[in-house]
């Protein structure tokens, strides 16, 4: 039996009698994936088509605004064709970032030439069925020619100045750095100095991204005067308030002793009798941050606006996006269906025009005599000048949040649209990033394919988050740009780079894939034509596009199985209010539940608006349930929190955590003293690694949440006896859907325990779209099941009470060779450099490998063709085609007849009909990527290249690229 597996690559099915067809009576719900599949013959059926919500769906690149009608028109049918649910229309540039070639512009956006390809755009969709978001801009951070600098980001800025006092002081004020011309005065502050040193006399006024880890710039980090880092870099220790926080003697000033000295001042002289002492002058106010609009097209260039204040907002969607709005309303809520913006690549935000009546409103006083903290004073003790810092902080999260994406929702709204923004990041923000999604039709963030500029699972992705907060603010879909690189150009392997992505960004939480991207080129570019700098390419001219249709299936399939029903998660995570604050990848594993557990993380917004209780448990909206709350490793909450944690173990709740060491924040005297009292009342006795009853729940004192889980006697959800194997789990209706991956490029065998009774199981296969039943051990509260998995293969086990148990397995004769085929004539696609002769060969090597120049540097496609004899009995069980390596897909016809694509490992296809005894002809055509005729044209002495392009990439020395059929290839039987 395990050499049949082997060879059939169980969980890449390829027996001829797996089942394909649904039950002809089963319907499938499309308008929204609750309301979808709801059996397990819907969800056949689903799984057989996948229907519109499940479909992939891309970025589709206007570069510079170049496309015009034709081109967009096909464009969107070759999506339709290629099944694709829909796109998000960016106007961008990057065309010639890391040295890439500028292509020529087009209209710029919004303008009447704009608008109208656009209007084609939407009508072409509408015809097509397709899903349509734009991106309200040209590129990204929001913003454009059109935005002055009172509307743009913020940034602190001051200058500073060390006096001697005892006497009558006449002094005039150096003026802080600015930008852009634009600066508003907030305060000029005046304090003593018992302890601190001369610090620099000004801050120059710039936000920026990270830009190492200095003590200056962990100072900008801590007043958000900065991004933190690229890849949501932990912050929690901004919190800390170190050693001694309530030591008064380590303070540069008193908060009493902070003047305010603003009336002081005319025409930037201050006048003030000083008393005795050393005293330093602060002048502080607030200019342009600098931030610029990012990536647009050439005809698109401007400041960023200020993200926190609704005003500027108004002004830029009045201005730019209701015109938009308004010439699409025919296909409002039709083709046109969500509004987007990129994600936050701004640097730091601090202040805008009101901040300091927002921070007295949200925190209850007043900030100005804090201020001395931002130019690195400690005011009063570390306690109170970290807690400032803090509140400054979630006080620009809440903003950003408030004035910018929740008023971006509600535009959005009155034209009957959605919105997906990426909001979450990456970039180290000052953002509470689950909020920023509340008001998203679903939340999006992203994954990154394999490549140099992003190479760690921690900076490729951040799918955790944006599944978080679908579950915690009851979002259908869990979107991400997919498939992004830097650096690679027309090289990925399906197989072995974009499946292995896809499959992992899977197993973090995502059902919804935007493909980044799919650029717009026209004819008269050539091919392959302009790309973007970055991404995956995926369009028309691509060499492997008009085969790669069971690959787009896969992905479709895997995503409606993954939009059923619910997840299966234990655990949720609090992860406190201190901002920055981000849901890294899943490996992080805040709560420690890894491996056999899967958890979600919240913030404080939902755990305070949209999580309910339900006895023992926490409920979502949209049913998503949680048996155990880890609270913040960083032992801080707000009285708010800690008051819903006592709630919810008051009713019953099991919650982890160690005694707190304070609040996030400065409190008010009389919530401090309610706030130490309910921390007592809740810790009482709390020693590590046991439980204490409080209510009717138990809290557990412990940040390990697997060794919480096992005091509540849960049992792990999966285990596997192979550490290679990753999983998620979802639950729909009586069925219990789960997705497991080879982490590995090896092929593995191993036994999954299930935590599902019943023994009832099918295996699935997304490549295929095949279904059998699987054998299946019931152990009490589990079930056992024996897979096997490709290298980076995956499948889907299917538990439900209706499913028909398969029994023993019947003997079968055990496979055998019926030929090692030879005897290959090969035929290249012309126009490429190819031979026009066909080619004969025996043995299979790589393309590259051949003397011939056209074979070696050849990209397209190539047909191999050759005969195999089979015996009645054969042809009548169908047979099985076995590849050793083909680079990158290859579709394989039988007398004539298409069979299906080989894409995946294990390089293997059943062939099931179209068979007779005797001779059969066996075609296969073979599609490789751009790469080696690029190097081809790059070499000396090429005076007519066949391809054109913008990107560079590649030269005369760069190392081509493995394609074609590599070798034997094989017919077995079947077992």
């Amino acid at each position: 039996m395990r050499d049949r597996l082997t060879l059939l690559g169980l969980g890449i099915l390829l027996t001829c009698g797996a089942s394909r067809t649904p039950q002809a009576s089963a319907q499938y719900i499309t308008d929204h994936p609750a309301q979808g599949a709801t059996t397990p013959a819907q969800l056949r059926l689903g799984f057989s088509d996948p229907p519109p919500p499940a479909r992939l769906r891309c970025y589709w690149w206007w570069l510079n605004g170049n496309t015009d009608a034709p081109t967009i028109t096909h464009d969107l049918e070759q999506m339709a064709a290629m099944g694709y649910g829909g796109a998000i229309l960016v106007d961008a540039g990057g065309a010639d970032q890391n040295g890439n070639r500028p292509v020529p512009a087009g209209p710029r956006f919004g303008t009447p030439a704009w608008t109208k390809l656009y209007l084609h755009a939407l009508r072409e969709a509408d015809r097509l069925g397709l899903e349509i978001s734009l991106n309200i801009q040209s590129g990204w951070n929001l913003g454009g020619p059109g935005v002055k600098p009172e509307d743009a980001s913020k940034i602190l800025t001051w200058s500073r100045k060390d006096v001697r006092g005892g006497r009558l002081l006449e002094l005039t004020l150096t003026a802080p750095a600015t930008h852009d011309g634009f600066y508003r005065e907030i305060a000029v502050l005046a304090y003593p100095l018992h302890r601190g040193v001369a610090l620099p006399p000004d801050q120059p006024a710039k936000s920026g991204p990270h830009s190492g880890n200095s003590n200056g710039n962990a100072l900008r980090y801590r007043i958000g005067a900065a991004e933190t880092g690229f890849s949501m870099p932990d912050s929690s220790s901004m919190v800390d308030p170190g050693p001694k926080p309530d030591d008064t003697a380590l303070a540069d000033a008193s908060l009493a002793e902070v003047q305010n000295l603003t009336d002081h001042v005319r025409n930037n002289k201050l006048t003030w009798q000083a008393p005795g002492g050393d005293w330093e002058i602060l002048r502080i106010g607030y200019t342009a941050s600098g931030a610029l609009v990012s990536t647009s097209s050439s005809t698109w260039k401007g400041l960023a606006i200020d993200y926190l204040d609704h005003r500027a907002f108004d002004r830029y969607w009045d201005q730019n996006m209701q015109p938009l709005l308004e010439a699409a309303k025919p296909y409002l809520g039709r083709s046109l269906r969500y509004l987007v913006t990129d994600s936050w690549e701004l640097g730091g935000a601090n202040w805008t025009a009101d901040f300091r009546e927002q921070f007295q409103r949200r925190r209850g006083y007043d900030p100005v005599p804090y201020l001395p903290t931002v130019a690195g004073r400690i005011v009063q003790d570390r306690g109170h000048t970290t807690r400032f810092l803090d509140d400054l902080r979630r006080t620009v999260a809440d903003l950003v949040t408030e004035e910018h994406y929740d008023v971006f929702a509600a535009h959005a709204r009155a034209y009957g649209l959605g919105i997906h923004p990426e909001s979450g990041g990456p970039h180290g923000a000052p953002l509470d990033a689950l909020e920023t999604f509340r008001g998203s039709a679903f939340p999006q963030t992203e994954y990154w394919a394999p490549n140099a500029h992003r190479a760690t699972d921690r900076d490729r992705f951040f799918t955790k988050e944006a599944a978080s907060a679908a579950n915690i603010y009851g979002k259908p879909f869990v979107a991400q740009e997919g498939m992004t690189t830097v650096g690679p150009q027309w090289n990925e392997s399906l197989a072995n780079d974009l499946k292995p992505a896809f499959d992992r960004a899977i197993t973090e939480g995502m059902n919804r894939l935007f493909w980044h991207e799919f650029t717009s080129s026209p004819a008269r570019m050539g091919m392959p034509g302009q790309e973007y700098f970055a991404g995956t390419h995926a369009n028309p001219n691509v060499t492997w596009w008009s085969a790669a249709h069971d690959f787009f299936a896969y992905l479709n399939r895997v995503q409606f199985l993954m939009q059923q029903g619910t997840p299966v998660n234990d655990v949720l995570y609090d992860y406190g209010d201190n901002v920055p604050n981000f849901v890294r990848v899943k490996s992080d594993d805040p709560a420690h539940v890894l491996p056999g557990y899967d958890y979600d993380v919240t913030n404080e917004d939902a755990l305070l608006h949209t999580l309910h209780d339900d006895g023992t448990e926490l409920v979502g909206p949209t049913g998503s349930r949680w048996r155990l709350l880890v609270l913040p490793s960083t032992r801080r909450l707000t009285l708010t929190s800690l008051r819903r944690v006592a709630a919810y173990l008051e009713g019953g709740g099991a919650v982890a955590g160690l005694p707190l060491l304070g609040a996030t924040g400065n409190q008010s005297p009389a919530d401090q003293s309610a706030f130490n009292e309910l921390s007592s009342q809740l810790f009482a006795g709390c020693t590590e690694g046991q439980s204490r009853s409080f209510g009717k729940g138990t809290l557990i004192c412990t940040q390990d949440g697997r060794k919480a889980l096992a005091m509540l006697h849960v049992a792990p959800d999966f285990e596997s006896t192979s550490p290679a194997v990753d999983y998620i789990h979802r639950r729909n209706g009586s069925t219990d859907i789960y997705f497991i991956r080879n982490t590995t490029a090896s092929a593995i065998d191993t036994t999954l325990t299930l935590r599902v009774p019943g023994g009832h199981a099918q295996l699935w296969d997304a490549v295929t779209g095949e279904a059998q039943p699987l054998a299946a051990d019931s152990t009490g509260q589990a079930t056992r099941v024996s897979v096997h998995l490709a290298a980076h293969g995956s499948s889907f086990v299917l538990l439900d009470p209706s499913f028909s148990s398969p029994g023993v397995p019947s003997p079968h004769a055990p496979s055998r060779l019926i030929a090692t085929l030879q005897h290959w004539t090969l035929s290249f696609q012309q126009g490429r450099g190819a031979p026009v002769e066909p080619q004969q060969f025996n043995d299979l090597q790589s393309w590259s490998a051949s003397t011939t120049p056209g074979i070696r540097y050849f990209s397209g496609t190539a047909t191999y063709t050759t005969q195999f004899t089979l015996s009645g009995a054969d042809a009548s069980r169908g047979v099985l085609l076995q590849l050793t390596d083909v680079h990158e897909l290859a579709r394989v016809f039988v007398n004539g007849k298409l069979q299906g694509t080989i894409w995946a490992h294990p390089y293997s296809l059943a062939l099931c009909k179209d068979l007779h005894a005797g001779a059969n002809e066996l075609r296969i055509e073979v599609s490789n990527d751009w790469a080696n005729r690029l190097i081809g044209d790059a070499q000396p002495g090429v005076t007519q290249p066949i391809t054109h392009t913008n990107i560079s990439a590649y030269k005369a020395d760069s190392p081509l690229l493995p394609s074609g059929l590599i070798g034997a290839v094989t017919i077995h039987s079947q077992p």
